[in-house]
């Protein structure tokens, strides 16, 4: 049996599952280690996040376009990641120096901006994969529970880092491409279904965050961690 059988052998949602997980998990639990150990567990986010990715593009039997968006998202995540994670180290060794300044940049703004487009792009290729899927093996329970996961990752990430225009955006788009195949009939899609589910329970979970608060402000500007 070759590696993409294998893969495939696990099957799709639970592919989409452990990467739910895998965000879930490494975009908070670093926040509440505090430093140096969550830079320590941050060291693992990109592993585990490119790793569950790149199990559910094989498992899928992608064509070759999703490959190639699977691999420039995969790209601009673990740079992402890895900007972040210097930058925020760097922070925390001199965090009212002169270093300040340009490292606040970096964590703050171009490291989360670029990890979460290619956050984004991943998922924009699981979806692309589908195509060559097969929707009888994706099981509505799992891909439910990974939707959930996922969505609560994007409302929290983007919040705490500021990103969640981008994240608004991408749920229009998302749930916008889930009815437009939905009316085009066709193949069921099941996956695309499930990550337009998470951008759109992320989206909402950000307008009740709003509404509460007044506004948009970042989880650690409030004192809740």
């Amino acid at each position: 049996m070759s590696v993409t059988d294998r893969l495939a052998s696990i099957g799709p949602d639970r592919w989409l599952l452990w990467f739910a997980l895998s965000v879930f998990v490494f975009h908070q639990l670093p926040a509440f280690a505090g430093a140096p150990a969550g830079d320590v567990i941050d060291l693992f986010t990109p592993v585990a996040v490119a790793g569950t990715s790149a199990g559910l593009v094989l498992s899928l039997g992608a064509p070759r376009r999703a490959v190639v968006v699977a691999l420039v998202a995969a790209l601009l995540y673990v740079h992402g990641q890895g900007v972040h994670l210097a930058a925020n180290s760097i922070h925390n060794e001199d965090p009212v120096g002169s270093v300040e300044e340009i490292t606040y940049f970096w964590d703050e703004r171009f490291s989360h901006i670029e990890a979460l487009l290619g956050w984004i792009g991943l998922v924009g290729a699981f979806c692309l994969a589908e195509r060559a899927g097969a929707p009888g093996r994706l099981r509505n329970g799992v891909l439910r529970a990974a939707a959930v996961l996922l969505g609560w990752a994007f409302f929290v990430s983007t919040v705490e880092g500021q990103t969640w225009p981008l994240q608004l955006l991408a749920a229009a788009f998302f749930v916008g491409w889930e009815l437009r195949a939905r009316n085009a009939g066709g193949e069921p899609r099941p996956l695309l279904r499930a990550c337009a589910a998470a951008f759109a329970i992320g989206a909402l979970l950000i307008v009740v965050w709003a509404k509460w608060q007044g506004g948009v402000p970042e989880f650690s500007d409030t004192g809740i961690i």
